[in-house]
């Protein structure tokens, strides 16, 4: 209901999540009336959106903030709502007309693969010819992939940010399932990441609940503290877009200092914008690296293990950068599961990291 998300753009404005750099506030599937009106447009549903989008999206301006909308390719929506499908230039035009920022474009009920592409470029091109600055996140690889390999160049060019998996739960299982995607596809994905188009590990979609979308299920219930660090810390590595999925209305203190933690977001947000990569894997550690903007580089370590104590892993810090981030020395300081400077290392140095079960320590090196 647009209460729902008042309360929450409040929150936001309120309580440092703007200030750390959340800007957008996303409204899922169901937002919509069963039917469109009589000049064809997508209208809200009357009862729990009253005042309309448009007004909702004055409110949601007024507090420094965006507002995001979903909206399908197909002639309905996951949920069964109106679909875009030969609406494409009007719903356009109809987003922008209230004052929306984000478009999430889903993928259901789109038919053959020919009209999924189509649809996807000619939302694309609406938008655009709009006038109006509107994030264009899609599925379109999402619903590729089961049958043919998806053109990254291509989407990259049409999208802003692309989902590539399943949805994300608020379970570990979930967490490692993305991780192990990626790590298995990076050769195909980590190179089209940069600025203006993202990989998008996955999405979740909670309709009429929660502030929409993919990513972070930190601050709900399913992860335990070192595995929220992990997702934290590896979706940071990844370069994915940082899209909350919870309640900020009752979110425990840990949960929001990890999340707004100002250092993490920073290697988010990088501007080089290069994405992460898994540079090796030794039974039960994986050791990530991404390189940063001012000839830096964060590093992960992290623990599969899910049972037993702390474990250390130890390597050399000529594996880093192709031996380059550390040549002929470098200041390696820990970012998770808490801040604190390690010192200054020479290139032939080794690291030695203790690493809970199902965690993640994160360095910037």
């Amino acid at each position: 209901s647009e209460r729902l998300f008042v309360e929450m753009a409040d929150v936001m404005a309120a309580e440092g999540w703007r200030d750390a750099g959340y800007e957008y506030v996303c409204i899922d599937d169901c937002w919509m009336a069963p039917r469109r009106d009589e000049g064809g447009r997508l209208q809200a549903d009357p009862k729990r959106f009253p005042s309309g989008i448009r007004k909702l999206a004055d409110y949601v301006h007024s507090k420094g903030l965006k507002l995001g909308i979903y909206s399908d390719v197909g002639n309905k929506t996951c949920a069964g709502f109106p679909g875009s499908y030969n609406y494409y230039e009007l719903d356009a035009q109809t987003f922008a007309s209230w004052g929306v920022d984000l478009l999430k474009f889903d993928g259901c009920n789109s038919g053959t693969l020919e009209l999924l592409a189509e649809g996807y470029r000619r939302m694309s091109l609406a938008l655009n010819e709009t006038g109006r600055s509107i994030v264009y996140s899609c599925e379109w690889p999402f619903y590729l992939r089961p049958v043919q390999q998806p053109n990254y160049t291509e989407i990259k060019q049409y999208c802003n940010h692309w989902r590539n998996f399943f949805d994300v739960y608020d379970s570990w299982r979930s967490i490692k399932s993305i991780l192990d995607w990626t790590a298995l596809h990076q050769d195909s994905i980590v190179k089209i990441a940069g600025p203006g188009g993202w990989n998008d590990p996955d999405m979740a979609t909670l309709p009429g609940i929660f502030v929409f979308l993919s990513q972070l299920v930190i601050g709900n219930f399913g992860l335990s503290w070192d595995q929220s660090v992990t997702q934290m810390a590896m979706w940071a590595i990844m370069a994915a877009p940082l899209f909350m999925s919870n309640d900020l209305r009752h979110i425990s203190p840990e949960a929001k200092w990890l999340l707004q933690n100002k250092e993490v977001i920073a290697i988010n947000q990088d501007p080089l914008g290069k994405q992460g990569y898994q540079i090796t894997k030794d039974k039960n550690f994986e050791l990530w690296e991404r390189p940063l903007s001012g000839r830096a580089y964060a590093v992960a370590v992290l623990n599969q293990q899910e049972i037993g104590g702390p474990q250390n892993f130890t390597f050399s810090l000529t594996f880093l950068g192709n031996g380059l981030a550390c040549n002929p020395a470098c200041s390696v300081r820990q970012v998770l599961p808490a801040s604190r400077d390690w010192g200054v290392y020479t290139w032939v140095s080794s690291l030695s990291v203790e690493v809970n079960p199902t965690g993640t320590v994160l360095l910037k090196v």
